[in-house]
């Protein structure tokens, strides 16, 4: 008894498949959806550049590129998770240990997690860029504000490479 409810826990486990191919169907949805967001910015850009009276700004431009990345990035997330899911739960990927992958290879789940953690960063380093966009400051403070929001990003960038690099002597 004990040894058919082990197998069938194991085998319980294959049931994640559904989550690894949700986030690939998510991904590539994602995809499509940044390849037409790349599409609209071309068409805008055209405007831009041959209509002046077209009522296509800079900034419209720079808001949809922000768009862009945004999109893609998510994208990236679901893909890792759905690789890191696979090859922790279910099975390695041997087609990626023979191109030497190492933006999949995933060993663990602090390594699962500390991936998505960079790449979730970034998303919200683009968010908050395109909040920056938007902004026009009225006062110095409201500058010294944006500065600090800079400053901060710029640190957890830093501290999310790994610090401080001592230098061997």
């Amino acid at each position: 008894m004990e040894r058919l409810f082990e197998s069938l826990l194991w085998k319980s486990r294959l049931t994640l498949l559904l989550a690894v191919v949700s986030c690939v169907i998510a991904g590539i949805a994602l995809i499509v959806l940044g390849i037409s967001e790349v599409w609209h910015l071309l068409h805008m850009l055209w405007q831009y550049l041959l209509d002046a009276n077209a009522g296509v700004s800079r900034d419209q431009l720079v808001l949809v590129v922000i768009e862009v990345l945004d999109t893609f990035l998510l994208s990236s997330v679901l893909f890792i998770f759905s690789f890191g899911l696979y090859e922790l739960f279910v099975s390695r990927i041997e087609q990626a240990q023979d191109h030497g992958s190492k933006a999949f290879a995933i060993n663990s789940i602090d390594q699962l997690k500390a991936k998505l953690g960079k790449v979730v960063l970034m998303l919200l380093v683009i968010k908050v860029f395109a909040l920056l966009v938007e902004i026009r400051p009225n006062s110095m403070l409201e500058l010294l504000y944006m500065a600090l929001i800079v400053l901060l990003i710029a640190l957890s960038l830093w501290l999310s490479n790994g610090g401080p690099k001592s230098e061997p002597k």
